[in-house]
């Protein structure tokens, strides 16, 4: 199974992308959700320490029912890869501090699991994501799974760079779900410098249960 995102564009992304997007004066992320850009900007100017989860909190505020079923509606009429999760480009930051993006699960599509480079916050905004949560034994230099849990629509989740957040997310259900991720990179960079792939260790630890959170 295919765990590398298909990288799709939208026509109304603020800046050009590494696949070619079309600049447009108003992104996609502007259009749907006007305000959410702005307020992500004024989270990431905050103490480093305190950016995820001030980004977190600007997500949970500005994506109330209705902006969310707009932003949903538009993501689901978008091309799609029936192989691996798809990832659409909402936002560029224009000075590099972060990038907003949206993935599309259909069902029984993941990703590896991973680490990030850097910061990073997302929010569920439609179906049911499974959450694995892995810890890094440096001594074999392997990640083991240790935790699962479910993040259902409207759950949202932040963590910073480095091994202290090392998860997978997949579609174990049987509806498309939807999420919307914010990263602290530029948009030229995003394929290539977010997340760090993982080794994963088969030592025999049985995870807690799915969790409902």
């Amino acid at each position: 199974m295919q765990t590398s995102p298909s990288v799709q564009s939208s026509h109304r992304a603020n800046l050009a992308s590494p696949v070619g997007m079309h600049a447009q004066s108003e992104s996609l992320l502007e259009l749907e959700v006007p305000g959410l850009a702005a307020s992500i900007r004024q989270a990431c100017l905050g103490e480093a320490d305190l950016v995820p989860y001030r980004v977190r909190q600007a997500l949970n505020q500005a994506l109330d029912r209705a902006s969310t079923q707009r932003l949903v509606k538009t993501i689901m009429s978008m091309p799609y890869s029936a192989q691996t999760y798809t990832r659409h480009l909402l936002y560029a930051d224009p000075a590099g501090m972060f990038t907003v993006v949206a993935l599309r699960w259909d069902p029984t599509q993941g990703s590896p699991v991973h680490a990030h480079y850097t910061w990073c916050a997302y929010r569920v905004l439609r179906g049911v994501l499974s959450e694995s949560h892995f810890e890094y034994d440096r001594s074999i230099e392997r990640a083991y799974l240790f935790n699962r849990v479910k993040r259902a629509a409207g759950q949202s989740v932040c963590g910073h760079g480095g091994m202290d957040f090392i998860h997978r997310l997949h579609n174990v259900s049987d509806q498309t779900a939807v999420s919307i991720h914010v990263y602290g990179m530029d948009a030229a960079r995003i394929s290539s410098h977010v997340n760090r792939i993982m080794a994963v260790s088969l030592r025999a630890e049985t995870p807690s249960p799915v969790q409902e959170k």
